[in-house]
C-alpha cells in the first residue's frame, strides 16, 4: 500500500542493496547439470501471450531476458526468468510527466513503462506497475495523510496494478533479515493460504497473503501482495501481485508456470 510520505518500493530496493552490502560475503552455490529441473521451460521456447481474468500477459522481450542471462552468468548456474509479464499501459511524454513524476522504468508502485529489472549479489528482482487491468481489478491502495485508504489510480484512470518477481539462493535473508535453515521465505507479515494445493511446473508451491510490516525491520517490497513461492534446484522464486483476490492468485499461478530457465553462457 502506498503512503503519502514516501514511495515504498524505492525504499525496498535501497533495503535490498543495504542488506546485501551488510550481510555475509556472497557465496556462489555449486551446481551441476543434474540439478536443473526438467520441468522448467527451456529459454529457447518462450510461452505465448495470454489473458487471465481480463489481464493481458505478454512475452518478455530480448532485452529483459538478457538481464536474466547476466544473472545466470553471475551465479554460473541456470536461473528462473519470467516468460510472461503484465502488459504496460501505453503512455506519452505528457502523461508520464503528469502522472509518473519522473518514474519511467523505476522501482516504484507508480512507475510507468517496461518493467524495472536489477540483480544484487544472489538476488534478482523485477517490478512492473501501471499495466493493463479490467475496471474492477483489486490493486494498489493509497493511504492518505488523514489515514483514509483509497484505491490508487493508474495513468489511464483505472485501478493500479503492481507485480513483483524475485529469485535467489538466499531469498529468506533478503525478505526477513534472518539467517537459518528454518527461516521462512517470506516476511512475517505474510500468512500462508491454507487448504489449497499449488504446483509450479510440477514443483510444490505455497500461496501467501501479505499484510503490512508493523515491525519495520523486514523488506516491505511485497506488503499488501498475494504471493506465490516455490523452490527448485536450490533457488527460491516468488511472484506476487498487489491486492488480495482470486484474480491475483490466478495471475500468480499463470506467471509462475510461464517461468523459463536461462542457463549461463559458456566461457
Amino acid at each position: 500500500m502506498l503512503r503519502a510520505r514516501w514511495p515504498r518500493l524505492v525504499t525496498a530496493v535501497l533495503a535490498i542493496v543495504a542488506t546485501i552490502a551488510l550481510s555475509r560475503p556472497v557465496v556462489m552455490a555449486t551446481w551441476s547439470a543434474r540439478d536443473a529441473s526438467a520441468a522448467l521451460i527451456p529459454s529457447g521456447l518462450p510461452p505465448k501471450g495470454e489473458v487471465v481474468d481480463g489481464v493481458p500477459l505478454i512475452p518478455t522481450t530480448a532485452s529483459q531476458r538478457e538481464k536474466c542471462q547476466s544473472f545466470a552468468d553471475h551465479l554460473k548456474r541456470p536461473v528462473p526468468c519470467p516468460g510472461l509479464l503484465p502488459d504496460p499501459i501505453p503512455f506519452t511524454s505528457a502523461s508520464a510527466a503528469e502522472r509518473c513524476i519522473g518514474e519511467v522504468g523505476a522501482f516504484s508502485e507508480t512507475a510507468c513503462g517496461p518493467a524495472a529489472i536489477a540483480w544484487f549479489g544472489n538476488t534478482f528482482e523485477l517490478s512492473q506497475s501501471n499495466f493493463q487491468v479490467p475496471s474492477g481489478y483489486a490493486g494498489v491502495m493509497f493511504e492518505q495523510s488523514n489515514g483514509a485508504v483509497v484505491p490508487q489510480v493508474s495513468i489511464s484512470g483505472g485501478p493500479l496494478g503492481h507485480f513483483v518477481f524475485m529469485a535467489g539462493t538466499d531469498l529468506s535473508y533478503v525478505m526477513t533479515h534472518r539467517h537459518g535453515r528454518n527461516v521462512a521465505v517470506v516476511p512475517s507479515y505474510c500468512s500462508r493460504l491454507n487448504g489449497t494445493q499449488f504446483h509450479v511446473q510440477q514443483r510444490p508451491a505455497s500461496v501467501y497473503q501479505c499484510g503490512s510490516d508493523q515491525s519495520l525491520n523486514q523488506l516491505e517490497l511485497v506488503s499488501g501482495h498475494t504471493l506465490l513461492a516455490w523452490r527448485d534446484a536450490g533457488i527460491t522464486t516468488e511472484v506476487s501481485f498487489h491486492g488480495h483476490s482470486q484474480v491475483n492468485v490466478n495471475l500468480d499461478v499463470a506467471l509462475a508456470n510461464a517461468t523459463v530457465l536461462v542457463a549461463p553462457r559458456r566461457r
